[in-house]
């Protein structure tokens, strides 16, 4: 079989167009073809291909490297809080139940419980996005293990949670979301996207507060993104962040309440922030001593950077923890990609799909009306539900952190083995078609009930009578 020349790049067929001119001015156009082929060490049929596709152009010669510009199909990596959760939780599950999945098994899992659309590529770069690391086991099997460091945050976070409920200190989870203006249902009443492509400053942003008691009374805030209340991309920033928790959050806190967040930039803008190398001397030498750091006056500025360096973490402080510490709170970060800690973003979902099978209007305004309407109808058992629902998940990563220590030591890591999730997919015998759900018993951890279903239906519950 003869062998294939590769692909000529858009510049390669500009050489040889112009030397088969310079050819054709001299010889007739049989003979150009031949001498061109032999000058650029090409084939004839090579050379009249390229002339022919030049004479397509109109006058206008322009020559591409083919497939460069080829369509390709995008990955799908842009899954919600909720489902990141049970892909994490799903993962937990096998391996508490001694069982080492495969792309090829979660992929399947993932299809039936939350819709996963996404080829095995998408799903392993989603997985690494959430923190996981395909390991190498002493014999020689691949297992996909959560990173120390995301696991040291998440056993951090929960231990401290503990610690401020046995004080029975109040427990506020607050966030941020937004509401497209043209979020509506498809007529089979599912929510399929937007009605229409929409412009940044065509959504609602929402922030409120809330815990086991219900909504933070009066800590609603809504806007139109774009306009004063926000920033000129339509996201919130630090400024109206700040804003909000000095008027309308403080005002409203229980004493000694503890604010649940993420790790939005906003949240984590540094107060009195540490002198980096660039730095001038002497502002190096005024935050060493505002800290008590030990230092010498003939100190050069490598050596005092190096001190600083060495220490900032010890002094690092946020300018909302700053704000929420005057007033008797403290502040609790969520570890990474761990949204599934928070019931707020459940919330979110049943305003969200409150306002995608209400929303007759499609503008900015009467989105917000029905954010409002929403808000007020969900009551405190309503939220205590929600919070009941969360702690469940807290108790069974507690439970998990153990079971995997526990595997892990059997299983035996090989040290210093690095990430090869390049590879992992293939090195199991198990195929797409040998998937058993892991089963119920009570040391795993809750998917959800497929949760990405009951979310989107938190709307529709029952309103208690009031008392």
């Amino acid at each position: 079989m003869p062998r294939s020349q590769p692909t000529l790049k858009g510049q390669e067929r500009r050489m040889l167009f112009d030397v088969f001119n310079y050819f054709l001015k001299q010889n007739n156009i049989t003979d150009s073809h031949k001498k061109t082929a032999e000058a650029t060490n090409k084939s004839v049929s090579t050379v009249r291909r390229i002339i022919k596709e030049s004479k397509k152009s109109d006058g206008v010669v322009a020559f591409r490297t083919p497939g460069k510009k080829r369509n390709s199909v995008r990955p799908v990596t842009g899954i919600n809080s909720f489902d990141k959760g049970v892909i994490k939780r799903c993962i937990h599950n096998f391996l508490i139940e001694n069982e080492l999945p495969t792309l090829a098994k979660l992929r399947a899992k993932f299809r039936s419980d939350i819709n996963f659309q996404g080829s095995e590529k998408s799903l392993r770069r989603i997985i690494k996005e959430l923190g996981f690391k395909w390991k190498t086991t002493e014999n020689n099997k691949k297992v996909l293990i959560e990173k120390s460091a995301i696991r040291l945050l998440r056993i951090n976070y929960l231990q401290k949670l503990r610690q401020y409920r046995q004080q029975n200190r109040p427990i506020i989870y607050t966030d941020e979301s937004y509401v497209h203006a043209t979020h509506i249902s498809e007529t089979d009443g599912t929510t399929k996207g937007l009605k229409k492509p929409v412009s940044k400053t065509q959504r609602a942003v929402i922030v409120h507060a809330g815990s086991e008691a219900g909504f933070v009374p009066n800590a609603l805030l809504t806007f139109k993104s774009g306009t004063e209340s926000g920033d000129n991309r339509g996201v919130m920033n630090f400024e109206t962040y700040e804003k909000w928790i000095r008027t309308q959050l403080l005002p409203n806190l229980p004493p000694k309440s503890i604010l649940v967040l993420d790790n939005a930039t906003y949240h984590n803008k540094e107060y009195d922030v540490a002198p980096n190398e660039n730095t001038k001397k002497t502002d190096m030498q005024t935050w060493l001593s505002k800290h008590g750091i030990p230092f010498t006056p003939d100190m050069l500025k490598p050596q005092l950077y190096q001190l600083i360096k060495s220490n900032k973490d010890r002094f690092k402080t946020y300018s909302i923890d700053k704000i929420l510490n005057e007033h008797g709170h403290d502040v609790l970060r969520l570890p990474p990609n761990h949204l599934d800690l928070n019931p707020i973003e459940m919330v979110w979902a049943a305003i969200k799909a409150y306002v995608s099978s209400n929303n007759i209007r499609c503008n900015a305004p009467y989105v917000v009306e029905l954010i409002k309407e929403k808000v007020t109808a969900i009551r405190p058992c309503d939220w205590k539900r929600l919070c009941d629902k969360v702690r469940a998940i807290e108790e069974a990563y507690i439970k998990s952190d153990h079971v995997i220590d526990e595997m892990t030591d059997e299983l035996g890591i090989r040290s210093g083995d690095s990430d090869s999730s390049d590879s992992e997919a293939d090195s199991s015998t198990d195929t797409e078609g040998d998937v058993a759900p892991p089963s119920s018993s009570s040391g795993l951890i809750p998917l959800g009930d497929h949760m990405e279903v009951e979310f989107v239906k938190v709307e529709s519950i029952k309103q208690e009578p009031a008392n």
